[in-house]
Formats: structure tokens, sequence, C-alpha cells
């Protein structure tokens, strides 16, 4: 397989790269002491959107998966609300104990030609914990609403990897979902490539651990099919064909955008005689490199506003597991962005640079009686005529604390 240095991309939206807490923030101080943002959002007349988990999302599925009957909601989402992220792709039953399947997966070798899979990057390496995974959460009817804690990845942040979440529903199940991903040069963000190669990799690996305790079997269709999401066509033009063949779409250049193959089964893997969890630490940084011409993310004021965004941004994460197989993550992004107005066709500045800050942390445990995921995401920028804001917090499992916030402040809102 050839490099994929290749894989350069003119533009994609600013991701949802959370978002900031400079010093002159005028609506979240950083004191640890100091207002909540969005009650101080709300005291200056700023909308702000709030959720709560009682209520479940739109679109539950029920389904038989080994002995028992699964009703939930097929997806993953931000935002405890019915708009999908990823599909749901495996139904772990048995001693489904994320902790212990984490550990399965960790064990393995990045040997997996046995299994058909090249002996090249990203299929030759091993899983590792995530860096840079924004917080998800899906809804089963006899949880609620439930965090993916555990994120784990094969291949590094940059250029491809496959990502695999995993929701902790009760200790005879989890849900999970995976994709295989590919960085979008310039930025911190990535495009997911296929939903349908990550979950046959995710099973196979499950097979290598020597963990199943039946073959695994489909679900009857549960989510979007025969496609669900698309890769842009900007993006995928630019990819080079090994990739765009495992996506399984037509040849580039295409002149519209490629649907995300999805046969709309998720794969039921029945579980046991998986390793204890082996008490660690791990610590995790990576910083990426921002050099992008973008569509302006939130505040626009029509598809001409642009930016040019350049400065790094530092990810961070800390794993433990303790000798009870509790496992506890600690992660956060911070950058501090130059960014300048321009003309998306010409690249002709039409603004002075004006500086961004971005920020998020997520916190999260599982393995414990109070399961938890939490999750800030933060971004501000300091304009010629003033900040613009958004602000997003996900709470998750914390007892009788399901939540979502969020805020977008504009220079137009003239509250302030």
């Amino acid at each position: 397989m050839k490099s994929f240095d290749r894989v350069l991309v003119a533009v994609l939206t600013l991701f949802a790269l959370g978002l900031v807490g400079c010093t002159d923030d005028p609506v979240s101080p950083v004191a640890s002491d100091a207002p909540d943002p969005f009650d101080v959002a709300a005291e200056k007349g700023i909308p702000v959107v709030e959720r709560h988990g009682g209520a479940p999302p739109a679109g539950l599925v029920e389904f038989t998966a080994g002995q028992r009957t699964v009703e939930c909601w097929p997806y993953t989402g931000t935002a405890l609300d019915s708009e999908p992220s990823d599909p749901v792709s495996l139904v772990m039953l048995g001693e489904a104990d994320p902790v212990a399947i984490r550990e399965a997966l960790l064990s393995l070798d990045g040997d997996r030609t046995a299994y058909g899979f090249p002996a090249v990057y990203p299929f030759d390496q091993p899983w590792r914990d995530c860096i840079g995974g924004s917080a998800q959460a899906t809804w089963e009817a006899d949880v609620g609403w439930t965090g993916g804690t555990i994120q784990l990845t094969v291949g590094d942040f940059e250029p491809l990897r496959f990502h695999l979440r995993l929701f902790a529903v009760d200790d005879g199940l989890t849900l999970a979902a995976a994709h295989f991903e590919v960085l979008v040069t310039g930025t911190t963000d990535h495009q997911v490539l296929s939903w349908e190669l990550a979950e046959q990799f995710v099973v196979a690996d499950l097979m290598r651990a020597g963990v199943l305790a039946a073959p695994p079997v489909p679900t009857e269709v549960i989510t979007a099919a025969p496609s669900f999401r698309i890769i842009p066509a900007m993006i995928y033009n630019m990819l080079p064909p090994e990739l765009t063949a495992l996506t399984g779409g037509p040849p580039a250049p295409v002149a519209t955008d490629v649907p995300l193959d999805n046969d709309g089964r998720a794969t039921v893997v029945t579980l046991a005689d998986l390793p204890a969890p082996t008490p660690c630490s791990v610590a995790l940084t990576h910083t990426a490199v921002f050099d992008q011409f973008v569509p302006r993310p939130y505040c626009s004021t029509g598809p001409a506003d642009w930016l040019q965004v350049t400065g790094d941004v530092v990810f961070e994460a800390a794993v433990d597991v303790d000798v009870n197989g509790s496992y506890r993550v600690r992660t956060g992004y911070e950058g501090h962005l130059t960014v300048v107005p321009v003309n998306p066709a010409t690249g002709e500045v039409l603004a002075e640079p004006f500086p961004a800050c971005v920020k998020g942390r997520q916190s999260g445990r599982t393995g414990t009686r109070r399961d938890f995921l939490t999750a800030s995401d933060r971004m501000l920028t300091h304009e010629t005529d003033g900040a613009q804001i958004n602000t997003t917090r996900l709470t998750v499992r914390d007892p009788g604390r399901d939540r979502y916030r969020g805020f977008v402040r504009c220079i137009d809102a003239e509250v302030f």
C-alpha cells in the first residue's frame, strides 16, 4: 500500500473541535469557583439549548440477540437528541465487560495476515487507547443513555486508523460502534471511510483473541441501508486508489458525494473467557498542526464566509485501570489559533487576522457502580467587532444528571 501523504484536502469544516477558554472570554471565566457559563449566557439573553436524558431519542429498534431482546437506539450521538453520528455495529453479549474487552484487544499483536489483512499500516498495528475522540452516547431501554467511555484505536492520530467506542449497558451487554477513518490534512478532524471494514476488523480480532463463545451472527437491519452518511466528493477525489477501493466506492474522480456503504446490520458476538483487566496507567499526547481553508463553523454570514486557520492543537489523554478492574479516562485538547477571513475562490485576504482559542475536556469511569462520562468543548474567536463563542457540555450516566447544554453567541447578538 502506498504512502497516504497524498490524502490532501482543500476544504473541510472546522470540526467538532470543541471549543476554548481565553482569559478575556466574557461568558466562561476559567476560575474553578466561577459562575456556570450556561447560567451566565442565559442571564445575558443568549439562548441555551438544554436537553435531559429522560426521553428516548426517535428511531428505537427492537431485535433478538442471543437469548435476550434488545431495545435500543441503533446509533450514537453527541447531544442527547435524535441526531445520529455513527451506527451501532456490534452487539456484545455474555462476558461483555468493556474493560475486559479492552484488555483482550490490547493483548493482541498486529499480525492479522491469517485473517486476510495486509501487513501494512494501519492493518499491522496493535490496539491502543484512543486520543482525540469526541464524547458520544447511545440509548438502551433498560438503562437509558450510556456514554462511550472506552475508546480504542488501531493506528495513530494520523493519517489512518480504526476507531472503536464501547458503550457498557449491563453485565451481559455492551454496544459498540466502529469505523475506519482518515485525518483530513491540515485539520484535527477525521473523515469516516468505511463502517463495514471496521466491523469486520473488530470481529476478526475478537476471533484472534479467542474470546468468542459462539459464531458471530448478524442482526436484522437496524440502521440506515444501503448507506449512512457520505464522503464529500472533494475529499474522495483526493484519496489514493488504494483507499477508494477500501471504501467500496467508485473510481475517482466523482462529481457528487459518495455514500458510505452500510448494510444496516450489526454483528452479534457472544464473549467468554476474557482476560482479567491488568492494572495500568497510560499517558498519551499528540500535537496536530492546523493549516487549512475552512467554512466558518458557526456564526456564518453565508456560503462565502471562509477562514484560513493555522496553529497547533495539543491533545492529551490519561487512562488508569486499578486492581479492581475499574477504568478511568481523562482527555483534553487545547489550541491557540490564528484566523484570517479569505475569499474561498481566490484565497484573497479580506480582513485582519484574529485569534481563536479551542479547548475541550473529557472525564469518564466504567467498571464501578457510578459509571459516567462528561465532556465540555468550547471555541472562542476574538474578532475586530467582538467575541464569538460556541460552547457545549455533555453529562451521561452521572446518576440523575444525563444532560446536554450548548449555546452560540455571535457578534450581531447585541447582548453584551
